[in-house]
């Protein structure tokens, strides 16, 4: 896929990449927007088949490039490598799970009507300010993740915040508030005709942890980000005085649980990675990687071949 990418990257398109939550530096797919066309890992633990195989999409067989007869020789090693490995992640993602519970219930008695209410208000402050006129019709919003919980721990791209935007907004978030916040400011923007790139909360994809308005060079993102034209929102400064100081003290002892589990958690990837490292170790003398390389080429010819996209 990264030979694929650097291909069409040469031919003047557009790659996004999608990095594996298990190993950050490793791919999971590509996207070619311009083409209209994808590439993604299929393989466990994110099977993935064609919708409608030949017609809209296919299968590209790596395995061609194995020689089957040393690996069956190992299969009991492949076998113990790979069965640890999959047996870190459900650990990984319980303890994950917890982690959010405990923010949840640490930050939910500050969310009052008061609250809430004031964090749409400055939210429309700053829409106010940054919305520059009304286009025709409504924006689009299209879905990302910007970051996640990895063997390396919380990661952030920073480098796509400063690809796509200039200047803009880091968000404090001790109270568990940006969900509220950006979703105002979502609204907004795409009322006003703009384009938005609506980022998820990869412990809770139902909340918004990071919205990017690049025809504003405009980002807000629950930091930290580096940049000087970044402005800082602290979410504590929004909550209600009285529910404040009711619910400090709990929602300090729910962060601290949260993180332990966190980091509880990214110990079980780390040790997923080392697996899948072993795993790899073991497959790599004996496959055929110029087979790959050749496949790349292929298909990246038959990408260019597709007609643009032109809407």
């Amino acid at each position: 896929m990264g030979r694929v990418a650097q291909d069409m990257e040469a031919e003047g398109y557009a790659v996004e990449y999608i990095r594996c939550s298990g190993d950050p530096d490793s791919l999971d797919g590509i996207f070619i927007p311009r083409k209209g066309a994808a590439m993604v890992d299929g393989t466990a633990p994110h099977v993935m088949d064609p919708a409608f195989t030949g017609a809209t999409g296919h299968y590209i067989d790596l395995g061609e490039g194995y020689d089957r007869k040393a690996l069956f020789l190992m299969r009991e090693e492949i076998i113990e490598a790979a069965q640890a490995y999959r047996a870190c992640y459900p650990q990984a993602y319980r303890c994950i799970r917890g982690a959010e519970e405990s923010w949840r219930r640490g930050r939910l008695p500050l969310h009052t009507e008061e609250t809430l209410a004031k964090a749409e208000k400055r939210a429309a402050g700053i829409l106010s300010r940054e919305r520059k006129g009304c286009r025709t019709g409504t924006g689009r919003r299209i879905r990302r993740f910007l970051g996640g919980v990895t063997c390396q721990g919380r990661i952030l791209l920073e480098d796509t915040v400063s690809a796509l935007c200039e200047r803009g907004y880091e968000i404090r978030d001790a109270c568990g508030l940006a969900g509220v916040f950006l979703g105002r400011l979502e609204e907004g923007f795409l009322e006003s005709g703009y384009d938005v790139i609506a980022c998820s909360d990869p412990v809770n994809p139902n909340r918004l942890a990071h919205l990017l308005i690049p025809e504003r060079s405009l980002a807000f993102v629950c930091g930290p980000v580096k940049g000087e034209d970044f402005r800082t929102v602290r979410t504590e400064s929004l909550v209600e005085k009285e529910a404040w100081q009711e619910g400090r003290s709990f929602l300090r002892l729910s962060n601290r649980v949260a993180e332990e589990l966190l980091a509880e958690g990214v110990e079980h990837l780390a040790q997923a990675k080392a697996h899948h490292d072993t795993l790899e170790e073991l497959y790599h003398p004996h496959v055929d990687f110029t087979r790959s390389q050749e496949m790349a080429v292929r298909t990246a010819e038959e990408i260019l071949s597709l007609p643009d996209v032109t809407s």
